[in-house]
């Protein structure tokens, strides 16, 4: 049976591990105190306009800050988003305040909308009653499958 030798065990070792897990603890804590600092210390444009009594807007200005369709140049001036003038401005311009809700992209209606569009009402017209009920045994499904049909063979 093999002994442990007690004389040659090196204690240093388990206390170094301690120091260096807290060591890593102390700079993540510091990590996360200066993100916070960082924050705090990242001012709102709009707080500091309302708070700051030196910034004096026109009632042009006033006017073009909730106007999406107005845009301010590095220069301070204003045009409108659409005209020539803002085209020659720099790239990353953007509005003042941007709108809140994103534009929806649109897509073009193809010819195969237009056809299915059609399909779809004579398909509706032959299965369905005259009152609008769909016939007895039809669902909706029925309809699409016909509609389809018929798409193909047009």
């Amino acid at each position: 049976m093999a002994r442990y030798d007690y004389d040659r065990f090196d204690y240093t070792d388990r206390f170094d591990m301690d120091r260096r897990e807290q060591e890593r603890l102390e700079r993540m804590i510091d990590e996360a105190r200066r993100e916070l600092d960082r924050e705090v210390r990242r001012e709102d444009p709009i707080v500091r306009v309302v708070n700051d009594p030196s910034i004096v807007l026109t009632p042009k200005e006033k006017a073009a800050i909730n106007n999406p369709k107005m845009m301010m140049t590095p220069d301070r001036r204003l045009v409108r988003a659409g005209s020539g003038a803002s085209r020659n401005v720099s790239a990353g311009m953007s509005p003042l305040y941007p709108t809140l809700t994103p534009t929806k992209r649109t897509r073009k209606k193809t010819k195969m909308d237009k056809t299915m569009s059609r399909c779809l009402k004579q398909a509706n017209k032959q299965l369905r009653k005259k009152n609008g009920q769909l016939r007895k045994g039809k669902t909706m499904a029925d309809v699409m499958r016909l509609a389809h049909r018929l798409c193909k063979k047009s």
